[in-house]
Formats: C-alpha cells, structure tokens, sequence
C-alpha cells in the first residue's frame, strides 16, 4: 500500500522557526519533522511513498533525495498553486488506484498506522479518519462519530460554544481511489472542509478510528515545546539518535563523535547530537542539536537547541528555543520563552526579557536588555480577542503601548488609504488609549475620522452610512471599573469575523505593520453632520405623529453615558413630557456594579410609581440596551420584556420572524410561536446574533439587547425606545396591559469552574449521553418535552455555564442539579 505524505505547509504560526525553512523541515528532537514521520511509515510496512511539495520544496527533495537512503522509495509531487490538501493529493491520482494512506509531515505521532488500515478494512470504508482524543479541542477538526464508527458531524476549528467532543482529526487518513469522484481536477478542495462533508452528504461509507497512541499537530511554538517535553517524558514512541547512557537523573542521549567533560550537572533527560561539545555546563531536560559548542559555565534548562549553536560561559537559558548557527555570549540571560531565530547574534551581559521573539540574522549589542524585542513583540493574552473584542485590565494589559500597536495592526490589515471611525465613552482613560490607537492607525497611512464620544450605535450608523473602511470603540466595561473594552467593526457596522480578528491578531504578535511614507501618514478629522444625520435617520423609521399625539410620559434613566449628548435631540421631537435622571457624562459613574445596577432599577421603579408616568427606561451607558419598568412599578424581567416587545411588534404587522439565542426560556420560545412568529436559533456569541438577525425581521439577546433588523441592523437602545413610544401609541396600551400572558421566568443558570483541559472531555461526554435528544447549535442542548438543560462552555474563562429552562421550578431545580452532579463526577 502507498502512502502519501502531505509536506506542503507554510508553518506561518511556527515562525520565526519557518522563516528559512519550510514546515517539515523544522527540526524535532534534533531531526526534521518529516523524518519522523518516514520512520513511521517505515515502521508498519509503507515504503512506496508519495510526498507533496509546495512550499520550498527545494530544501525537502534535497534532503530526502529518491529517499534510498532511508530505505524508502520517494514520488515527488509538486502543486504549483494552493489546490488545497485534498486538490494537492489529487495530483498524485495516477499513482494512487488501490487504497492508501495520507498523512501529514508536521505531526508527532506513534499511532499504530497498521491498526487504522485494519479498520478501515473491517468496516468497508470509503475514507477513515484516524481520530485522537485531546484536552483542548479549539485549534482543530472535532469530529463526532456514533457507536459504530460512523461519522455524524464534523465541526472545523470550534470556539468553545461548539465543543461537542474531544474527538479530533489527526490528519492521517485511509481512503479508497473512489473518492477521486469528489475530487475534481485542478480546483481547490480540502479533505475537512470540502471531501469529507460532501462524502457524508451523499451517504458514503465514512468512519472515524479512535487511535490510542501519542499525537500532537506541531502547529505553534508553544505545541512545538509541548511535543519535546512529552518526547522526554516517554510519552511518545520516537527513534532517538546516538547512545543511550543511563543512570544520571533519567537518560542522556550522545550523538556519534560529541564530546561532554562531564555529566555531573546533567539532570533530566538529555537528547545531544552528532559532533557537539558541552564543557562542565548544567544541562537539564533539553535537546541539543549536531555540532553545537556549549562552553563549561553554561546552564541550558528545559530548552531546545538546534545544530551550530554556541553557548558561552555564564549564559543561561530557560525553556527557550534556540535556533540554527545562532551565538550567545557570555553571562546572557533568555529568561523564559524565548525564541531565537537563525543566525542571530546575542552579545555579552545581554538579557531577553520573557517571551521575547528575536527573529533571524540579526544582532543585540552587548549588555541590552531586550524588554519588548528587537523586531517581534511579546503576547499578553490568552488569545487577544474575546466573545465581546479585546477586554483588559486598563493601564496594566491595555495600554497605551499596545493600543498604538493595535492601532498598527488594523491599519494594516485594511490597507493604506482607508477609512477608520473612532469613537469611546466619556472616561479619561478611554480617551489615553484611543489617542494610542489613532497614533497606530494613522502610522499606516489610515485617515481616522474621530467622533470623540459617542455612543456605540451612533459609531456603528456612521461606519455604514459614511462608506467607513472601518471603526472602532474604546469603553470601560460595563459592570467593571478596572476593565476596558475595545470592538472593532467592518464596513457594515458589524463586529469583525473570527477570520478578521485572526488576521489582526496575527499582524499584532508579529508587529508585521505596513508603515506609511512620512507624506503619506494618515490623516485625522472630524466628520460633520454625523449626529443629525442619525437622528434624522431614526426619526425617519419611526412614525411621530402617532408617538406625538400619545401624551405618554415616561422616566428614562441614562446611566451617565454618553446617549444623553444625543438622544435628548431625537427625543425632543416627540413632543412628550420626558422625566430625565443621570442626564449628564460622567466616565466614572458610568461603570456600574451588578448590585448598583439592581438598586438603579429599583430607583426607577420607586421614580415611576411616585409620578404616575406611563413607564419608565433605563438606557445603557453604551446605547445598546434598555431596561424596562411598567407604570404598577415591576421591573420586566429580561424574558418578559423580550416577550412584550417582540408580541406587540408582531400585531402591530412589522415582526414576523425573530432571531434569539439558545439560551431562550422555553416559556419564551413557546409565547414567541403561539403569537405566529418564526424563531430562528443562534449562539450566543453578541456578533452571531448580529449576524444572523440580519435574515430575520428582528433580533433579541435576551438581556437588554434588540436588533431591528429593517431598520438598524445591530443593537440600538435609542430606536428601541423609539418603537416601544410607537407601538403604545398606535395600539392606545400601556406596558401592564401588554405584558398580559408574556412570561417572566428566566432561565435558572450556573457557573460551573472547569479547567481548560477538561472542557472537551465533558462536552464529548454530554454530546454522548444526550446524542439522539440533543441539540448542537452552542454547546450541548438536552431537548425535553418540558424543557431543556444546556451545558455551555465559556469562550474566556475556564467555566461551564448550566442553563436550566422547564415549565415548572421544581422541575428546573431538579435538571439543574442533575446535569451539575454529572458533571463535577466526570471532572473528579
């Protein structure tokens, strides 16, 4: 049988370690990449292979030659364009009329390659995907199979909202020729985004082996350390180079020809290639490449070392990678985290701060200290985007530093000559760090148009309306004071993909900015008539006779944000008595607490009963949401008031079909369908609300938030408030008399602390325990007749929140504490 080997990637998440090489090169306990995986082919009896080149694929024929030196037989097979991974194996089709296997040459794996083509054998299979479980699911291909073997579901890349499994695609593949029917020539097709879906949609025997066995897709640095350690610890069945000498701490490996004056200072196990001299060093836990000299004095601690690298005297290194024909000095110090790249130089007395990047062929001076880096910056988050933007502590993770950084990156990313709306809350602080990100942005060549502060749907209208490239919002978080939030938002006004989001992020870690020409540094201004172009526009959609001729009064409470430099202009044309509090800005006050927040409504409810007005409102500090309070004084729950506005909009003949979360009460859902309304399910990630709304009539996140989506396709508390005055008017009823029948319970919820490592165990098992009544649009959603129990991974923190939603209390008590009891024994 054949087996072809894909070794065509770019490694662009490995860099600086691909700058000069391509992936499968890259070396890996002191060998390429792709050498390991020859060997394992080698080990179960495949030694006719098919290797597909793309990127320098140069380096790769060079090395491998007809690959008779390693006791296989090499097919080169070379894309001249990106056809994708199945597209590129498809120009080996000639070569592959029997069944044969694929794998990938930037893995680290010891799967029993033999067992995988038994099975796929055994079940008759058109393709097998050889499945490995792990703990952290996020950056691969979950698959979902059944008891038999069958795949049911694949789900590329997830966030944690969509973690069913731990279950993921390894990458190595047994097919039949028959899938080359699915695979047309010369056209771009992936084996987990394209074939393999298509093979499940038309019925073909498709199945996922479960692999005992080690595997870990090298697909970062931080996996690349990972892999090494575990080769260490034994964890993997990997050939080593040179002589084993035992008995000191664990096993030292020595290459042929090196030379080591003593092993005293060993600790650990130790893998040394050929031709290397270490003087009396302490080397503990590390790999040290070919023809490397490590001088006597040296400490080298759990760190990686690649061939022809000097170590002087006095230099320490910790968990670092160090890469080809680099030199370090004496008395350097590379605190922890550090990579540096081909051919660098490091000079005496030097220190490499933690996580600093040092990229290929260049020089610190002797005695710096390298804080941020000499080219690449440091991260200094988990990822730099969350479920809501970029959320930091303020001055501490977003600083002033890193929003001109920020600001570099999204400039870049949208490219010279762009457009880019700014805007942010009336705090002091808002202000220093969107100065910083102008800075960044107009670096680029970017022309920033400033709205100073504004509310952030004003900032999003003026995006679309004004042909922005772009915006962004600089804002504390609302229940935080120490918090800062910054979103970002494309052409439309929406919030950016998870795809725009990696682009900047990757452009942010790596510092690859696009600087302008000092003539074409980017401009600032600010835009005229914004403000009377969006209340000409809201006044447009709504009818204000109607509202005018109402007499409603109504309190509304503007949290001391920046709304009430706007609103009031709008509101003023209603012609109504409007009872004002908090109507000034105010940065600091602004931020409220959740127990401030319970006592600001109970004000309001105290305010509309002492008055006697019609309602009263509480619009966020942001402009996004509303809170309602009817005229007996009951604060609507957030399930009542989205019942409420979302019925009367419907027999007012504007709402036929809405867009709701999958946290939605069940008592909801079934009020929404009994008043005729179509609901359309989403996550709740804030932009796929967005998003999808965008195909309904109307959209509700069920805290506060409305989407209207004919009118303003995103969250607006301003024309909210604006259709509420409309429909009381034309409908001559009030907020009691409307809320009649609408349901008041939210759902019961839990925060569950897990750790990150275990989130996809429990998903899987859920996803398992639940498989013929679940729902999988978030998380793992137990249907009932009487309700349903969510289970929903956090996408920021590690947590797992418990929805509970069934027609009686008892019943919902009850579901809750089951589906927690599960939980916490499969995490014991």
């Amino acid at each position: 049988m054949k087996a072809v080997i894909l070794a065509g990637g770019f490694g662009t998440r490995l860099r600086p370690l691909t700058v000069n090489l391509p992936k499968p090169m890259v070396p890996f306990a002191n060998r390429p990449m792709m050498l390991h995986i020859m060997r394992l082919l080698k080990k179960h009896g495949f030694d006719d292979l098919v290797v597909i080149l793309y990127h320098q694929p140069d380096a790769i024929r060079s090395y491998f030659g007809d690959g008779s030196d390693f006791g296989v037989k090499i097919e080169y097979v070379t894309s001249q364009e990106d056809l994708g991974t199945a597209g590129a194996v498809g120009l080996a089709r000639a070569s592959l009329q029997e069944t044969f296997l694929v794998i990938a040459a930037d893995i680290v794996t010891d799967i029993d390659l033999t067992k995988a083509v038994q099975y796929h054998s055994e079940h008759k299979a058109a393709a097998t995907i050889t499945l490995s479980r792990v703990e952290n699911p996020l950056e691969y291909g979950i698959v979902i199979t059944d008891s038999e073997g069958h795949i049911v579901r694949f789900l590329e890349k997830p966030s944690w909202g969509e973690v069913f499994s731990d279950t993921v695609n390894t990458g190595i593949y047994v097919l039949e020729p028959s899938v080359w029917d699915d695979i047309p020539e010369d056209k771009e097709v992936d084996f987990s985004k394209n074939l393999f879906p298509s093979l499940l949609a038309h019925n073909q025997p498709l199945f996922g082996y479960i692999a005992p066995g080690y595997w870990r897709d090298v697909g970062n640095i931080r996996e690349y350390k990972h892999a090494h350690g575990d080769v260490l610890k034994g964890k993997v069945d990997l050939e080593a180079q040179g002589e084993r000498i035992g008995g000191i701490g664990n096993d030292v490996w020595v290459g042929e020809g090196s030379q080591i004056s003593s092993f005293k200072g060993f600790d650990g196990s130790v893998l040394i290639g050929k031709d290397t001299t270490i003087g009396e060093a302490r080397v503990r836990s590390s790999f040290i490449g070919d023809h490397a000299v490590i001088q006597s004095g040296a400490n080298i601690d759990n760190s990686v070392l690649w061939d022809g690298v000097v170590v002087e005297s006095g230099a320490r290194i910790f968990n670092s990678i160090v890469c080809k024909n680099v030199h370090i000095g004496k008395d350097v110090l590379l605190e922890g985290d550090n990579t540096v790249a081909d051919d660098c130089i490091i000079g005496q007395g030097s220190v490499l701060k933690s996580q600093v990047e040092i990229w290929p062929g260049k020089t610190v001076e002797p005695g710096s200290t390298v804080t941020s880096n000499v080219v690449w910056g440091k991260a200094w988050s988990r990822a730099l985007f969350g479920s809501y933007g970029i959320v930091g502590v303020n001055n501490v993770e977003v600083t002033p530093e890193m929003c001109a950084k920020l600001g570099c990156a999204y400039g870049t990313f949208l490219g010279k000559g762009s457009v880019v709306f700014t805007a942010r809350d009336d705090h002091q602080s808002s202000r220093m760090l969107k100065r910083s990100l102008i800075g960044g942005l107009m670096s680029t060549g970017v022309r920033v148009m400033d709205l100073q502060a504004a509310p952030v749907p004003l900032a999003r209208f003026t995006v679309k309306s004004f042909a922005g490239s772009g915006g962004v919002h600089v804002m504390r978080s609302p229940f935080d004071r120490r918090l800062t939030t910054i979103r970002f938002y494309d052409r439309s006004g929406f919030d950016l993909s998870t795809t725009q989001e990696g682009a900047i992020e990757r452009l942010f870690f790596r510092e690859e900015f696009a600087r302008a020409d000092v003539e074409e540094v980017g401009t600032i201004d600010i835009p005229p008539r914004v403000v009377e172009s969006y209340r000409d526009y809201l006044l447009s959609t709504l009818d204000v006779a109607a509202i005018r001729s109402s007499g409603i009064r109504f309190v509304i409470d503007y949290s001391y944000g920046t709304p009430v430099q706007f609103f009031p202009a709008i509101a003023g044309e209603f012609g109504l008595e409007i009872i004002s509090l908090h109507a000034y800005t105010d940065g600091r006050r602004a931020v409220r607490t959740a127990s401030e927040f319970r006592d600001a409504k109970r004000k309001l409810s105290s305010m509309v009963k002492s008055l006697g007005t019609s309602f009263g409102v509480i619009l966020d500090a942001s402009g996004e949401k509303i809170f309602l309070v009817d005229r007996s004084g009951e604060i609507l729950s957030d399930t009542r008031a989205t019942a409420l506005i979302i019925g009367s909009r419907h027999r007012s003949g504007v709402l036929n079909s809405v867009t709701l979360p999958i946290t939605a009460s069940i008592e909801l859902e079934r009020y929404v369908r009994d008043q005729g309304v179509d609901v359309h399910w989403c996550s709740t990630l804030p932009r796929n609300i967005i998003h999808e709304a965008t195909n309904t009539d109307a959209g509700a996140d069920i805290l506060g938030g409305f989407i209207f989506s004919r009118a303003v396709p995103f969250y607006d508390g301003m024309l909210s408030i604006g259709f509420l005055l409309e429909t009381l008017a034309k409908t001559g009823e009030d907020l009691v008399a409307l809320k009649q029948e609408t349901p008041a319970r939210d759902p019961s919820h839990l925060e569950l602390p897990c750790p990150w490592e275990s989130k996809g165990t429990i998903m899987r098992r859920m996803s398992e325990l639940y498989r013929d009544t679940a729902e999988f649009v978030e998380g793992v959603k137990e249907r009932e007749e009487d309700g349903y129990t969510l289970v929903l991974p956090d996408r920021d923190r590690p947590v797992l929140h418990i929805y509970s939603s069934y027609t009686t209390d008892e019943r919902e008590r009850d579901r809750l504490a089951d589906a927690e009891k599960k939980i916490r024994s499969w995490m014991e």
